[in-house]
């Protein structure tokens, strides 16, 4: 396997189904990454942990410098999810990262999925990116495609994974239920990010 590089197994994730059941307004709170123009993720749900404070962004409508650099914010469900701090922290530790960046959760209905696309502009260059698998079915593939090849992963919840978010990536359910994952991201050096 060429674009994903497994960090660890048995993450425990069942806490945070159990609150992401009680929290479902958290969902689509803030709906710009699904509703901008040639959005590659107007298929699927997310909620916003940690990233920029968005309160501007929103007053003005103007979105524009919204990825800029920035120190990131708790957002809501930070607290309405506490389990979040129980997956994070020990990550954080294990890729002895530097700063913690943005946290958001993706939720992709059956038939669903993130088209095709790559990630750009400071907060994908400064940080890396972990995927934390929530729930995953079979047929639910997230994939990564750079140099000629094409690796494709369905990881059972609990799995982490890293994958470079410059690359060529996306995710396709096929499966029959709710696909789930955490995005968290992480400045460190482990993983020949330059300085």
């Amino acid at each position: 396997m060429k674009h994903f590089q497994q960090i660890a197994t048995g993450v425990p994730v069942d806490t945070l189904i159990s609150e992401l059941a009680a929290h479902d307004e958290l969902w689509d709170a803030h709906k710009i990454r699904k509703t901008a123009y040639g959005t590659p993720h107007s298929r699927m749900s997310d909620i916003w942990v940690r990233y920029n404070d968005v309160a501007p962004f929103e007053a003005t409508g103007d979105y524009r410098t919204f990825n800029d650099v920035h120190v990131p914010v708790r957002y809501p469900a930070w607290y309405a999810l506490p389990s979040i701090r129980q997956i994070v922290m020990p990550l954080m530790a294990a890729v002895q990262g530097e700063m913690l960046g943005g946290i958001l959760l993706t939720r992709i209905p059956p038939g669903c999925g993130i088209d095709a696309h790559t990630d750009h502009g400071w907060h994908a260059e400064y940080y890396d990116k972990f995927y934390v698998s929530v729930q995953n079915a079979p047929g639910a593939a997230f994939w990564c495609e750079a140099d000629g090849t094409r690796d494709s992963i369905e990881p059972e919840a609990g799995e982490v994974w890293y994958f470079n978010n410059q690359k060529l990536h996306g995710v396709e359910n096929k499966s029959t239920t709710d696909r789930i994952a955490m995005i968290v991201c992480i400045r460190t050096d482990l993983f020949g990010r330059s300085s």
